[in-house]
């Protein structure tokens, strides 16, 4: 089985990436394969129906690169900061370049940061998309503030708050659970 971890933070090392890269040593240490896509690193362009933007060939590149890791996944985690109250734009475009058939009835799972007052509205906002989509958001979310991460010699961020440790093992392990478990297979 392997995942997609979407970042959707607009800077680059952000704490949402750092959650992600912690997240995915849990899901690599119970042979799971979990891919991040940090849409920092690996921006698309606005969706545009009408076609009249012309996107570089690096941002139709990315895009088509994460349509296909998003098909192909077995679950999903969504990340964002907290902007505004709410979950990022560029979030917003990548889930919009997206369909009902790479989500339906697979799980996901949510996180997030806030560098001011911590929130949790973002993800409130995140789990009624995932329900538009057909996706099944588990019932553990992880809600991270600035002050929960410390750098490394080289300024990456790191988790280093024990409650959110526990809590990231015990969100990796709901999502293992419901995608190892797959109850509505048949209606996908």
């Amino acid at each position: 089985m392997k995942g997609l971890i979407i970042v959707g933070s607009a800077k680059m090392g952000s704490h949402t990436n750092a959650l992600a890269h912690y997240l995915k040593g849990h899901f690599k240490d119970q042979s799971f394969e979990a891919e991040i896509f940090d849409l920092a690193e690996q921006p698309i362009h606005q969706l545009d129906v009408s076609g009249v933007s012309k996107p570089s060939e690096v941002y139709k590149n990315n895009l088509k690169m994460l349509q296909t890791k998003a098909r192909e996944a077995d679950f999903f985690v969504l990340g964002t900061p907290n902007y505004h109250g709410s979950y990022s734009g560029i979030l917003k475009n990548a889930l919009d370049h997206l369909t009902m058939d790479d989500f339906k009835m697979k799980p996901v799972g949510l996180i997030g940061n806030s560098g001011g007052i911590v929130s949790a509205e973002p993800l409130s906002h995140l789990r009624l998309i995932v329900r538009s989509l057909l996706g099944i958001a588990v019932p553990t979310q992880i809600a991270t503030h600035d002050t929960d991460y410390n750098k490394l010699d080289d300024a990456t961020y790191y988790l280093d708050n024990e409650e959110f440790q526990l809590r990231a093992r015990l969100f990796v392990e709901q999502i293992i659970a419901f995608a190892n478990n797959s109850p509505y297979e048949h209606l996908k």
